[in-house]
């Protein structure tokens, strides 16, 4: 059997209506469902601006990009705008070959 990393977010607040939420560790089918959790409780309030910080995340499946995109929209239904500010190589191949780039906004790559 697989070594599963436990997933983990974080949440923290950098400007007065800006939260950058770190996520690390497996999004994956057992542990998407706690995203889309914190994210209920999280959006509503005062948040303008939610930063996803996913260099963290050693491994997503299809129930974490799912989860994303969930985030994604409830953070749309809220007028709040979702942007990704950290991500691995692979994560980046992930969004791109899935056309989520278009979707999510991508930080610059690095040289």
């Amino acid at each position: 059997m697989f070594d599963k990393t436990p997933f983990r977010t974080e949440a923290r607040v950098t400007a007065p209506d800006t939260t950058l939420l770190v996520l690390s560790g497996d999004l994956d089918y057992d542990t998407a469902p706690e995203l889309f959790g914190f994210s209920k409780e999280l959006l509503p309030g005062e948040v303008r601006n939610l930063d996803l910080d996913l260099s963290g995340l050693e491994f997503i499946d299809s129930s974490g990009v799912a989860a994303l995109i969930g985030l994604y929209n409830s953070a749309s239904e809220h007028d709040i705008t979702m942007r990704i500010v950290a991500l691995t190589p692979y994560l980046r191949h992930l969004l791109r070959v899935t056309a989520l780039d278009r979707i999510f906004r991508l930080p610059q790559e690095q040289e």
